[in-house]
């Protein structure tokens, strides 16, 4: 089979004799062709020669990320510290975790509503923040540029025999608040004024929905990533999961699978006690990426004939285990997850920039 059967088959949950691995890659691909991630995050072409390059070292996976490291750091709602800029120019790039959201931003999403707040948010956590008339559409020419180059690595990848894993991405009202805010006053918020953070988060759902879809269907693809980086248990209680994040986010699985559109779940963190729940979403619809955070055997055990499962391939395990650690890994959670479809070998969440070639190039190899 070609890895675009590969994927296909996990997805729709079908028998397979051979099982797709995806290798989640951005800024490892610097270290691995041996540039700076200052010269990787210069331009969308650098960034795909050196992925190029790591993949003649790593070996062909068979499904790859399709967002440059500038983009997806650009599309973040946190501000953002660069290689070369505010950082060493080998550093990886660093999100600010600070309070550039406010209070008072929830009555802004209710009156103006998401498109208007978001565009205005984007231009206060530019590094400066950016004013004047013509600031709004500098904000548009960032997501029009992600957008872009996207569509280019899409047909890249394509050409290449390697289906990407998502055509366009969003993140649920909940995890951007969550994001924004900074931890404790979203905690704060939670506590003191969860009535509006409701409120604030069914406006922007309607809007993240709609985006969603257009986007997909502008870039001509099938599946949405949704970055539901601050839902689980690692940061709430099953009870606020209950109550404020999870509705809002099998809305949006509902609403991408009835626009013929598959969900790629992005789960950080620990999902052990919310994964239950995805039981509620339509069957075959979804995809949920763990780190490795959580018990993926255990997930398996609930998902099985009802969801895919992409993971697990710990960052320690890449940074500083061995070629039989990773391999060894690897085999045994095949063989546990078995043939029978829903199935993805990966990384758990990005491969790290300090992993060792050989052990990436092991897990790749551990299901040739």
């Amino acid at each position: 089979m070609d890895s675009f059967e590969k994927l296909h088959r996990a997805i729709t949950l079908q028998p397979t004799p051979e099982i797709p691995v995806y290798p989640h890659i951005v800024t490892f691909a610097g270290r691995c062709a041996g540039i700076t991630q200052e010269q990787l995050f210069s331009s969308n072409k650098v960034w795909l020669d050196a992925y190029d390059k790591t993949i003649a070292r790593v070996g062909k996976p068979d499904v790859i990320f399709p967002l440059n490291p500038f983009d997806t750091a650009y599309i973040e709602s946190m501000r953002v510290k660069l290689p070369g800029k505010e950082l060493g120019p080998d550093e990886p790039f660093q999100f600010v975790e600070d309070e550039f959201m406010l209070e008072s931003d929830y009555d802004m999403i209710l009156e103006k509503g998401w498109g208007t707040y978001s565009t205005d948010f984007m231009k206060r956590i530019q590094n400066p923040p950016l004013s004047g008339p013509l600031s709004s559409l500098q904000v548009v020419f960032g997501f029009m540029r992600a957008g872009m180059n996207t569509g280019k690595n899409i047909k890249h990848w394509k050409a290449a025999g390697m289906p990407v894993m998502f055509h366009t991405g969003v993140a649920p009202a909940f995890d951007v608040f969550s994001l924004s805010r900074s931890l404790r006053p979203f905690y704060m918020d939670l506590f003191h004024n969860v009535d509006k953070v409701k409120k604030a988060v069914d406006v922007a759902t309607d809007a993240i929905i709609k985006m969603g879809i257009a986007n997909a269907k502008r870039a001509k693809g099938d599946r949405v990533a949704i970055f539901a980086m601050r839902s689980s248990a690692s940061f709430i209680s099953p009870k606020l999961f209950d109550e404020i994040s999870f509705p809002a986010l099998k809305r949006m699985v509902e609403a991408y699978h009835a626009a013929g559109l598959v969900s790629i779940l992005h789960c950080d963190g620990n999902w052990d006690l919310m994964i239950p729940r995805f039981l509620e979403l339509p069957k075959a619809s979804y995809v949920v990426e763990l780190d490795g955070a959580t018990d993926i055997r255990k997930a398996r055990e609930v998902l099985k004939g009802h969801g895919c499962i992409k993971g697990d391939v710990h960052h320690a395990k890449l940074a500083l285990g061995t070629v039989e650690e990773v391999s060894t890994y690897c085999r045994e959670l095949i063989d546990f997850m078995g043939h029978d479809g829903g199935f993805i070998l990966g990384s758990g969440c990005e491969v790290p920039i300090t992993a060792k070639v050989e052990n990436v190039a092991a897990m790749i190899a551990a299901v040739k």
